[in-house]
């Protein structure tokens, strides 16, 4: 599941980008069936990169009393034994690592950038005159910049958290690869780092939702909605018909319509 879990925050990086930076596309692009095939595709990958993990693990007694064939009894871990960590499984370490964290941090820091030079640029960030001519569902035309500034925040919150939270796991998995001799000192920050990303790694999964109801005003509305929807005020005519004018434009919460003298549109998240 941690492996599709990274190539799912990656999906979702490509898919801002291409609703930020290119609206049009990602417009034409969007289908159900589209989505259907990536999360599938997704947990295709996931399994088969994960198979040989699952046949190399096993339970085993990883202390022995020195000068005897007896093992602690209260050693037993499950886990892969350090004798599989050569040949195969050695490279399999290191694929995973490049391909499931170097490669997507990689991507999404890049696509990150891009997106927010895209918004830096954008109309929206110079204050132009024709300020009165962006609409949004929930902001008023005279408060552009604050969608705008929610937006950067949550983008660099999310690909932080993504860091902190996976680093520690990758770099314990080098440590034991490409570690020989083993000290005092580095038996101690192994086990430090160990016991870090084992938190980490659980708290990844629930990290993303808890950053988008802490700064996104529209994402804690939205999950009150959910949550309780009996309690959440029921739309007006008139703004049900302003959204259903809207949804022709943009399926993602936070885009803004804008309106050119000559009639085009163009579309900002």
């Amino acid at each position: 599941t941690s492996y599709a879990s990274v190539l799912t925050i990656t999906s979702f990086t490509v898919e801002r980008y291409l609703a930020i930076c290119h609206p049009l596309l990602a417009h034409k692009i969007a289908a159900l069936s589209r989505a259907v095939k990536i999360i599938i595709s997704i947990w295709i990958i996931s399994i088969l990169v994960a198979l040989p993990y699952t046949i190399h693990t096993r339970t085993y007694h990883a202390v022995t009393i020195p000068g005897t064939n007896s093992t602690v009894p209260n050693s037993l871990v499950c886990s892969i034994p350090f004798s599989d960590l050569g040949g195969f499984m050695y490279y399999m370490f290191q694929v995973s690592t490049f391909l499931f964290f170097v490669g997507p941090v990689t991507i999404i820091v890049i696509l990150y950038i891009l997106i927010g030079v895209a918004l830096r640029r954008s109309p929206l960030a110079r204050g132009s005159s024709d300020e009165r001519n962006y609409v949004t569902m929930k902001s008023p035309p005279s408060v552009p910049q604050q969608p705008r500034r929610v937006v950067i925040r949550m983008l660099v919150a999310v690909t932080v958290a993504f860091v902190v939270c996976w680093a520690p796991f990758h770099a314990q998995r080098l440590m034991t690869l490409y570690v020989m001799n083993w000290t005092p000192d580095l038996l101690l920050v192994q086990s430090h780092i160990f016991y870090t990303s084992g938190v980490l790694y659980f708290v990844s999964s629930t990290m993303n939702p808890i950053l988008y109801n802490l700064i996104s005003k529209r994402y804690r509305a939205a999950f009150k909605q959910t949550i309780c929807p009996c309690c959440h005020s029921r739309p007006t005519s008139g703004s049900i018909s302003t959204a259903r004018h809207s949804e022709r434009f943009s399926k993602s919460p936070g885009m803004v319509v804008v309106k050119n003298g000559n009639d085009s549109l163009r579309v900002i998240f």
